[in-house]
């Protein structure tokens, strides 16, 4: 092979890296955001509670999604309207470094530190003495994390976005004083922004051993990924059971929902680097590189949403205190594979292994008088990610919570109710070295992380 030859196949040879980081870059973001970030659909006062007691307290008309089953003791038609805001933390310590060893230039920014707003509104409606109907609007899935496109670990994540927004109608029925049933259908709208940094010249200088073409970091690429789903559907139901006076119980379960997320993605960057991406299929046809386009093509990923189910107790010692706690489950291990597909090319299929989680709280109400009242909770949600599956995008940990909260009865009709929590989280380590098509760069180190949530509900009971 005479020298020129060699230097064309060396210059192909990055072409061919940089296409297969363009493929595998793609599918990271979406398996890391699949699903940690699992958002409680409650309201102040649950919040308060840390959760405990799902929705079996009086007048929760969260339970419209969480449990119809406890509609069906309502006695008065209700809406309730949550505005919740979510701040999650998370400080890297460690160091990021690039394929020759060399440490990632640009600073080391907390992508989250912000408070994420969004709405929760729940409705019931007695039909008769029995029967109860309901509905509501929530956001059971929801994240996002912000870094700039210049920090340490752009090669690892920038910008995440996920929204998911539920909308359901539902029904409880009482079967008599002591039991009811209930159950319900919900819709599911998905949409997700995923941006990452690619180093091309990391991954021809992996290639290669030697940065031959140019040095790590000196060629950055950007790739977003803009995906959605208009409506996937579900159901969900539960029963409640009174066996004395003072004490109630449910258990609940909500299926999983089956989506595919479809959009596209678009690559940024020097006009050189883009070019590469066009001919590296063509230079080697029988390496299985898809064909990519630099200025964008279409993107899909099968996203389901877990099924969860719980089993909530209240106990109501007097007028004034009432306790309750909670087991909850989620089943995460369906999350196991992600697959990647581009204009009918499988792009690329990786291994996620999410665990299926617990969390537990126990918590309760005070009532000081007939106007206030005051709630307070503790407890521990599981995190579902693993070694390879954690990454700056999420970088989750178990969570221990502790609630607090205050209801306030201005009417008989009117009521509100103000609650906050805050999440500790123990330190999350990370371990990373990324795919050679990504530029073989590493990441080790941890997060520090926590949690602060603040949560407002307005109640009118048309009574």
């Amino acid at each position: 092979m005479n020298r020129q030859t060699s230097q064309s196949f060396i210059r192909f040879g990055a072409k061919a890296s940089l296409a297969l980081a363009v493929v595998s870059a793609l599918s990271l973001p979406l398996c890391a955001q699949a699903g940690s970030f699992q958002l409680p659909t409650t309201n102040a006062a649950g919040w308060g509670r840390a959760g405990a007691g799902g929705s079996l307290f009086p007048d929760d008309v969260t339970a419209a999604y969480n449990n119809p089953a406890a509609m069906a003791f309502f006695d008065a038609p209700m809406i309730q309207v949550t505005g919740t805001g979510i701040r999650p933390s998370a400080e890297f310590q460690g160091q990021f470094k690039d394929q020759q060893g060399n440490p990632t230039t640009g600073n080391n920014p907390n992508g989250f530190g912000r408070f994420i707003p969004f709405p929760d509104i729940a409705w019931a409606l007695p039909v008769n003495d029995r029967l109860t109907i309901g509905g509501s609007v929530t956001v059971p899935y929801g994240l996002v994390s912000k870094y700039n496109p210049t920090w340490q670990g752009r090669y690892f994540g920038t910008y995440t976005s996920l929204q998911s927004i539920a909308v359901s109608l539902s029904a409880g029925f009482k079967v008599n004083d002591e039991f009811s049933i209930g159950a319900g259908i919900e819709g599911q709208r998905t949409k997700a922004q995923l941006n990452t940094q690619l180093d091309p010249y990391g991954s021809a200088a992996a290639l290669f051993g030697a940065p031959i073409l140019g040095a790590p970091q000196s060629g950055d690429v950007q790739l977003n990924v803009d995906v959605k789903k208009r409506f996937a559907f579900g159901y969900f139901g539960g029963f409640e059971w009174k066996p004395t006076q003072q004490d109630s119980i449910d258990v609940n379960y909500h299926s999983r929902v089956q989506q595919t997320l479809s959009g596209n993605y678009k690559l940024y960057g020097p006009a050189a680097s883009l070019q590469l991406l066009t001919l590296a299929p063509v230079v080697f046809p029988n390496a299985g590189l898809p064909t990519l386009n630099p200025a964008g093509a279409s993107a899909s990923a099968p996203l389901d949403t877990p099924a969860f189910a719980g089993v909530d107790w209240l106990h109501k010692f007097n007028d004034q205190f009432s306790l309750a706690a909670s087991v909850n489950w989620t089943d995460w291990s369906n999350f196991a594979q992600l697959n990647l597909i581009s204009e009918g090319q499988t792009l690329v299929s990786l291994p996620e292994k999410y665990k299926d989680t617990f969390s537990y709280s126990i918590g309760g109400d005070y009532k000081l008088n007939d106007q206030w009242t005051l709630r307070a909770g503790v407890g521990y949600d599981e995190s579902p990610t693993n070694i390879i599956s954690r990454d700056p995008r999420i970088p989750d940990g178990s969570r221990r919570i502790v609630g607090l909260g205050v209801g306030y009865q201005a009417t008989q009709r009117v009521s509100f109710d103000l609650g906050y929590q805050h999440q500790f989280v123990s330190n999350t380590p990370i371990n990373l070295t990324n795919p050679i098509a990504l530029g073989a760069g590493t990441a080790v180190g941890y997060f520090k992380d926590h949690g602060d949530v603040v949560s407002l509900t307005g109640t009118y009971a048309f009574k």
